[in-house]
């Protein structure tokens, strides 16, 4: 089913990225702030599913090894995350990059046709950033209201 920009703003609002830290597992969502200092600020990206059109999962864990391709080449420091979604079976591998990266990350967004990507600020606000052009009424590189 395809879901129209609204319907995704809601899914991406229930959506839980959980993140493996030191101190055990941080969980991160964009009614939240993130407490962990040593992850403010950082910004979160998968390449499943470009621009929210299912594709297989062959398809998809190709394309998240292009992108950890893509993240290690860079030199980031970065720590895998994973999406869980409204529907208990659904989860999506990702990464969360460390430091003042948002131009990479809507760079990386882009390149791997995602709508938008999470972003953690210095204060550990938690924001989606559109990545897509069109996407929410937004351009690449704008934060979308919830």
């Amino acid at each position: 089913m395809i879901l129209g920009d609204q319907e995704l703003l809601e899914e991406y609002h229930r959506t839980d990225w959980s993140v493996e830290t030191p101190a055990g597992t941080l969980h991160v969502r964009l009614d939240g702030e993130v407490p962990d200092e040593s992850l403010r600020p950082s910004g979160i990206i998968t390449a499943y599913n470009p621009a929210s059109m299912p594709r297989s999962d062959e398809e998809n864990r190709a394309a998240d090894l292009e992108l950890m391709r893509h993240v290690r080449s860079l030199g980031v420091a970065f720590r895998r995350t994973e999406a869980h979604g409204s529907d208990p079976a659904w989860t999506e591998p990702g990464f969360l990059l460390l430091g003042d990266v948002r131009p990479l990350l809507v760079e990386l967004g882009l390149v791997f046709g995602q709508n938008a990507v999470v972003w953690v600020d210095g204060a550990g606000a938690v924001s989606l950033v559109c990545t897509r052009a069109g996407f929410a009424g937004r351009r690449p590189g704008q934060k979308i209201d919830l």
